[in-house]
């Protein structure tokens, strides 16, 4: 019998994060509006204040807010400019972005919508409807996260499914592509896992599956790397902007962690669930195809197998 640790091995269940687990960025240059906003808004959610606008995309790269409450005058980068930066950078792209203006004409509302506003609000700020503008937003955010979730994930694994491969890493490619930045794939299969079924039965599988993708994204440390269920006991990782060395580094720490495990398998050489890996790490090009990158990876994968499994091999083009 498979040794499976069942406590690690529910279903995967879609978020419950609530109002209370949502993270508000504000920035504002003067340190009294500062301690305004935050002093109305801490009750309800956790509240993070800076002054300086140049720091604001490293922040959100750090803390992931839900939120931005951003001032639209501020001396250096004001906050169109930086509201169009946001939206232009991957791990801030789809955070939303209220202002706080000190004026309300229609030009200026107009100006705030094009540069990317999710809503704003004018001073002097009136505490009930700071409130309820910023509930209105993050209880849409976590709406449309929900939605995403059920659409993306694959629910036995928790991982990505075909579905956000086919929709999503396009835009993640082109980013790649724009920026000039490397992308490192990896190819994963479990090996022996036919064998690992016929013997142990299809619902011994699902926990294997399960406990393996747990695995593997557990060696996952940067906001922007992700691993998907791509089909069957066939997994894969992206890693953007990522080197040979990184990706070697993911790529066996991966390999370890299953084997660590400790799940039986029989019929295995190595008397345990492991799993066999393939890299690719290239810069992609606009004539590029995910097709294409996933094939390398996977050409890659067979070398793996063929070399006595419980491995990671692969090559790179930059």
């Amino acid at each position: 019998m498979a040794k499976i640790d069942t406590s690690v091995l529910q279903p995967h269940s879609f978020s419950d994060k609530t109002l209370a687990d949502c993270r508000v960025l504000i920035v504002d240059d003067e340190e009294a509006s500062r301690l305004v906003l935050s002093s109305v808004l801490e009750e309800f959610f956790q509240c993070t204040c800076i002054g300086d606008s140049a720091s604001v995309i490293r922040t959100c790269e750090q803390i992931q807010p839900d939120l931005i409450l951003l001032d639209v005058n501020m001396p250096g980068k004001d906050g169109l400019t930086l509201c169009g930066e946001l939206k232009q950078t991957t791990h801030s792209a789809a955070i939303p972005v209220m202002f706080i203006t000190g004026g309300g004409d229609a030009a200026l509302q107009d100006t705030c919508w094009e540069a990317g506003a999710s809503d704003f609000i004018a001073k002097p700020v009136v505490a009930s409807t700071l409130i309820h503008r910023v509930k209105n937003v993050l209880q849409s955010k976590l709406r449309l996260e929900l939605i995403s979730e059920m659409t993306f994930r694959d629910q036995l694994t928790g991982l990505y499914n075909r579905y956000y491969l086919t929709t999503e890493i396009p835009t993640m490619l082109k980013h790649l592509i724009r920026e000039q930045q490397p992308l490192g794939v990896i190819m994963m299969d479990i090996d022996n896992f036919k064998g690992f079924n016929d013997t142990y039965g299809h619902v011994e599988g699902d926990k294997c599956l399960h406990a393996v993708a747990t695995a593997l994204k557990s060696c996952l440390r940067r906001p922007q790397d992700f691993a998907m269920r791509y089909g069957g006991e066939e997994f894969l990782v992206f890693l953007p902007n990522t080197s040979q060395e990184g990706c070697e580094t993911v790529g066996n720490a991966m390999v370890e962690s299953v084997q660590a495990l400790h799940i039986t398998n029989s019929i295995s050489p190595y008397k345990e669930v492991t799993v066999s890996a393939g890299y690719i790490v290239m810069q992609p090009e606009h004539s590029s195809k995910l097709e294409d990158i996933i094939n390398q990876a996977d050409e890659q994968l067979y070398e793996a197998k063929a070399a006595g499994k419980n491995r990671l091999i692969g090559r790179s083009h930059c």
